[in-house]
């Protein structure tokens, strides 16, 4: 029996970045803009939020936005509207900050982090794998440290972990070292597969085709095939973090899936 009873799409931001970044190979002049989404479920033990969007504020300000994005290279920055600010989406469900009591990370680039800060008071979840690296010296500019280093009450996992009966924490690492999805049950929709950053692009796993950047191909290219394997195994509706096409054929927040 899941405890899942709704998942909401919630829509934080765009990204404008060359196609090279999404699928390996790609023509380096064509650029295109991915959304940046994450998801909200509503659970027999609270609500739970996959990934933390990117924190507007770094966008707002001219320092940070200078500092976080164009001295680094990330230039054209993301575009964050009012309307696709985390805060602003939990409002008008009805819900504010203090009401998430789980957030699960996919993995700590910026425009999965940013609202971390904002989530002192609930469990954290993240893999260890993850942890140390973004911790680490080797971590690049996509992650910015001070969305999470005040943060010391990670609940650190290894491997393929169950949250609650209807969410599962898939290992699916390769985009970076300690990559996470989610495998969840709903009542009416079924199985769905939330696979964060294991593929940009719905092309990224019906032609197996390597992300931009991976931190091992190895691994990358194995996750690939593994949620496509869950996928056919489960008859699960697959959703990415980033596809612009899929995109449009997704219910929205406040709406959801039951």
């Amino acid at each position: 029996m899941t405890a899942v009873r709704r998942l909401y799409v919630l829509l934080c931001g765009f990204e404008i970045i060359p196609r090279t970044v999404s699928v390996r190979g790609s023509d380096p002049r064509i650029i295109h803009a991915v959304p940046i989404t994450a998801y909200l479920m509503d659970t027999d033990h609270g609500w739970v939020l996959f990934d933390a969007g990117l924190d507007e504020a770094n966008l707002r300000d001219p320092a940070r936005l200078k500092s976080h994005f164009l001295d680094p290279g990330w230039d054209p920055p993301p575009v964050v509207l009012p309307d696709h600010e985390l805060g602003a989406q939990l409002a008008r469900i009805g819900l504010g900050w203090s009401d998430i009591g789980t957030v699960v990370v996919s993995h700590l680039h910026a425009d999965h982090s940013g609202h971390l800060k904002r989530l002192a008071h609930a469990r954290k979840v993240l893999h260890r794998r993850e942890h140390a690296h973004a911790h680490g010296s080797t971590a690049s500019a996509a992650w910015f440290r001070d969305d999470y280093d005040m943060i010391d009450d990670w609940e650190l996992i290894d491997g393929d972990t169950p949250l609650m009966p209807g969410i599962e924490i898939l290992d699916t690492e390769g985009h970076s070292p300690g990559h996470i999805s989610l495998a969840i049950d709903l009542p009416n929709t079924g199985p769905v597969i939330l696979a964060a950053d294991v593929g940009d692009l719905m092309e990224n796993f019906r032609e197996e085709k390597l992300p931009g950047e991976a931190s091992s191909d190895t691994a990358a290219l194995a996750s690939i095939r593994r949620i496509n394997a869950l996928v056919a195994e489960r008859g699960a509706r697959l959703m990415l973090t980033h596809d612009p096409d899929l995109l449009l054929g997704l219910k929205l927040a406040p709406d959801f899936y039951d």
